[in-house]
């Protein structure tokens, strides 16, 4: 019983006002009778939390109010119905009215500033939308053709409102349906006080992310059909240590030479480290190991590699080059080399092959 009160407490208190909140949501939503509103969305800062609040809808219509620190992008639902789902910004001190169908073809958006800037928005998608879901409705449309054609269509639509537009917080929430080279010049665009006012955590993260795909799309360019494969001399990397020397693995010649691609925020390569360490003591005087730290900075990689206390060689990745030669898809990964230079196998993730190899090459 006790369970069932703090249960009921906590569903009270995620749709209940109080005196702190700063942001308020009411809406109507077409075709619903009584149900439960489910509002998601994540917090990343000071630590990820991904929050999830049960609204109660009634004949329709709800309400629900939050304490916000930032804009987040959020998705909502009906309990009953969780495959129609309806991505929008949660805006601290505004004050948004819904109503409509949870779809991006029939959403209507009012209420303070932010959310009549974002109706202008949304009126801007809409044509575009509806003729999404045409294309991915007709049987007889080349369904990848047609999306591209309404893809370029769009993006020139969307970056002309930006450049129009670049002093409302709104006109943030556009930046991510541009296309993917032109996300950077588009955010690019913002006024200083829009960037960095209540948009600029997610602003934040989507700069991290496109400058990760640029970073990865060069590198695709840059390998082309250079690729390591198993069977072939290992390539010189070309990649720096921790002091910024040149490591060289022709002057590992002799030692058989693991190739471990790993990362500070990689849980599962931080885990593998002992069983890691544990055979570079078994084999050290045939084995050598080079860690290649990717997607990280290098403050990052630095404190990892102390933090661990990782005893072999150390490089870094800055490109994404060196991943895309080897045709790398997750991580751990781990490149074994013969001592004459020649990759023998290659492991993704934790796996007992890889250290049963290990046992029968040494």
């Amino acid at each position: 019983m006790k369970k069932v009160f703090v249960m009921m407490a906590v569903l009270l208190a995620s749709v209940t006002a109080s005196a702190n909140d700063n942001f308020k949501l009411t809406g109507k939503i077409d075709g619903a009778s009584n149900d439960t509103l489910c509002i998601e969305y994540t917090i990343l800062q000071p630590q990820k939390q991904h929050m999830v609040h049960k609204v109660a809808v009634k004949a329709g219509e709800f309400l629900f109010h939050a304490n916000l620190k930032e804009a987040y992008s959020a998705k909502m639902y009906l309990k009953t119905n969780p495959k129609e789902s309806l991505y929008f910004y949660l805006v601290p001190d505004e004050e948004a009215v819904f109503s409509g169908s949870l779809n991006s073809v029939d959403e209507h958006w009012s209420g303070s500033t932010f959310y009549q800037q974002y109706e202008r928005i949304t009126e801007l998608q809409r044509p575009f939308n509806i003729e999404f879901v045409a294309a991915r409705n007709d049987p007889d449309s080349i369904r990848g053709e047609k999306n591209r054609d309404i893809n370029r269509r769009a993006h020139s639509v969307y970056m002309k409102y930006i450049e129009e537009h670049p002093d409302e917080d709104a006109t943030a929430t556009l930046i991510v349906y541009v296309g993917y080279e032109q996300v950077l010049p588009a955010m690019a665009k913002l006024t200083p006080e829009v960037r960095n006012g209540r948009m600029k955590s997610d602003l934040d993260s989507l700069e991290r992310m496109f400058k990760q795909v640029l970073k990865e799309a060069a590198a695709r360019k840059a390998v082309k059909n250079d690729t390591v494969t198993i069977g072939t001399q290992v390539p010189e990397l070309g990649l720096k240590d921790l002091q910024g020397n040149v490591l060289e693995l022709k002057s590992l010649r002799g030692k058989y030479v693991v190739l471990d691609f790993w990362g500070s925020w990689c849980t599962w390569c931080i885990k593998g480290f002992p069983k890691l360490k544990e055979y570079y003591a078994k084999y050290k005087d045939r084995l050598e190991i080079v860690g290649i730290d990717c997607n990280d900075t290098a403050e990052k990689w630095a404190a990892a590699v102390k933090k661990h206390n990782l005893p072999w060689l150390q490089v870094r990745s800055e490109d994404g080059i060196t991943e895309d030669r080897f045709r790398i898809k997750g991580y751990p990964y781990k490149v074994l080399i013969s001592p004459e230079g020649i990759v023998l196998n290659a492991y993704l993730g934790e796996t007992a092959d890889f250290y049963q190899y290990l046992d029968t090459a040494l």
